[in-house]
């Protein structure tokens, strides 16, 4: 399997309406569009006439509209010329489906499984987009360790004090890596801290699995008593899919749910569902603000002194290669 045969999150689906957007998703141009329906759809950026992008058309009767010449392309692909009505013109189309506000595709000859986003009673916050400047490798390695939370986030983290106290336990399997994390937390804003029950001196845990078809993390955040006997009022569950865009920048596409021990419908998180996205907006953009400052982006962790937080990245590494990138097994992940 190559990257394209694994499902991946494009676009937000509020984001594309009446005109095309230009993407580009694991360095292939893709032109996303949707029919007269309103179904989404998604075929080459590039025309196969003359090579202009077709986002940079319209969509007439169902089909994309090349702006140059006026050949046009249904959602599967199969082209019309104006000029030669006989003349055979298709372009490659992808599968698309839309789900969890998301717009996703796949190439159209693979079979993989559709990720798996179980809000399991858990109240949906949001779905956020966010651009990370950075390699996959280093967007991945940057939201899957803890050791930054100490410096980098106001909320997600651990007191930098104590950071030597943090427990860290890391599981492997052949397509995961299971990473669980406990420690005294960071103090938080008391406005927000009061507001979900976390108290100065409390246990944070940071539970997180990543998958690689496609390449994404799923988080569990709570907060306990030191002895456990006591847990806060809100829990956060986010699913944080990475899709590299080039081999220099990576999209980071976020869905977060939440649930709450309050009384009332959805645990009352409706009436700070506005408050709750915004600091998790906040907090994913603390993390992107660091990778606009690495010295070098090489994804090699040769000659790197890595510390027991830093376990996962060979991990990482080797299931990117084999399972997203489908490097034959065995095969040593690329530098």
């Amino acid at each position: 399997m190559g990257m394209l045969d694994h499902w991946q999150p494009v676009a937000l689906s509020r984001n594309l309406r009446q005109r095309p957007l230009g993407l580009t998703v694991a360095g292939a141009q893709v032109a996303l569009f949707r029919t007269a329906g309103g179904a989404p759809a998604a075929v080459s950026d590039v025309c196969p006439h003359r090579r202009l992008k077709l986002s940079a058309g319209t969509v007439v009767n169902n089909r994309l509209l090349c702006k140059y010449h006026g050949w046009t392309f249904d959602a599967c692909g199969r082209g019309e010329s104006p000029g030669t009505p006989k003349m055979t013109a298709c372009t490659t189309s992808y599968e698309v489906r839309e789900a969890h506000g998301l717009v996703w595709l796949k190439t159209r000859d693979s079979a993989p499984e559709f990720p798996a986003i179980n809000g399991d009673n858990y109240f949906p916050i949001c779905t956020l987009e966010h651009a990370v400047p950075a390699p996959l490798e280093l967007a991945v390695d940057n939201f899957n360790e803890i050791e930054h939370s100490g410096t980098v986030h106001d909320t997600f983290g651990y007191d930098l004090a104590r950071m030597s106290e943090v427990q860290v336990r890391v599981n492997a399997t052949a397509d995961s890596v299971h990473v669980e994390n406990a420690g005294p937390t960071k103090s938080l804003n008391r406005l927000f801290a009061w507001l979900i029950g976390v108290r100065r001196g409390d246990t944070f845990h940071d539970h997180w699995v990543t998958r690689f078809s496609p390449v994404y993390s799923v988080f569990d955040h709570w907060w306990t008593a030191p002895d456990g006997a006591r847990e806060a009022r809100v829990r956060w569950r986010l699913y944080i899919f990475f899709v590299p865009q080039d081999d220099k920048t990576t999209r980071v596409f976020s869905v977060t749910f939440a649930k709450s021990r309050y009384p009332g419908p959805a645990g009352g998180l409706r009436l700070f569902r506005g408050l709750m996205r915004r600091e998790i907006d906040r907090e994913v953009r603390a993390d992107v603000s660091m990778l606009h400052h690495m010295a070098a982006y090489d994804t090699s962790i040769e000659g790197l002194k890595l510390s027991r937080f830093d376990k996962v990245l060979g991990l990482t590494r080797e299931r990117i290669d084999r399972i997203y990138r489908g490097a034959p097994a065995g095969r040593r992940a690329l530098a």
